[in-house]
């Protein structure tokens, strides 16, 4: 049940950042596995995801993937497309 929520999770994130961005640069996101993901962002955007949002993550953009959930997902995806 938990791997299967991982993978629902990472599929949504990957889904809502190609909407969001209009872009298929995550769609890695949703063909990895495991609990983090390195999501390819320089440190000034992780920065700004921190500073203007209220995002955190590690300098070099990795996430938790389990410390997500339906509510967050969009979330995420929109504050990151606002970075592009």
């Amino acid at each position: 049940e938990v791997r299967l929520n991982m993978l629902s999770l990472r599929q949504s994130l990957a889904d809502e950042l190609r909407l969001a961005t209009n872009s298929d640069r995550f769609d890695f996101v949703a063909t990895h596995r495991g609990m983090f993901s390195r999501l390819g962002l320089t440190e000034a955007q992780v920065n700004t995801l921190r500073d203007q949002h209220g995002i955190y993550m590690v300098g070099d953009s990795r996430i938790n993937i389990a410390g997500l959930n339906a509510n967050t997902v969009p979330i995420l995806a929109t504050a990151i497309a606002q970075l592009m």
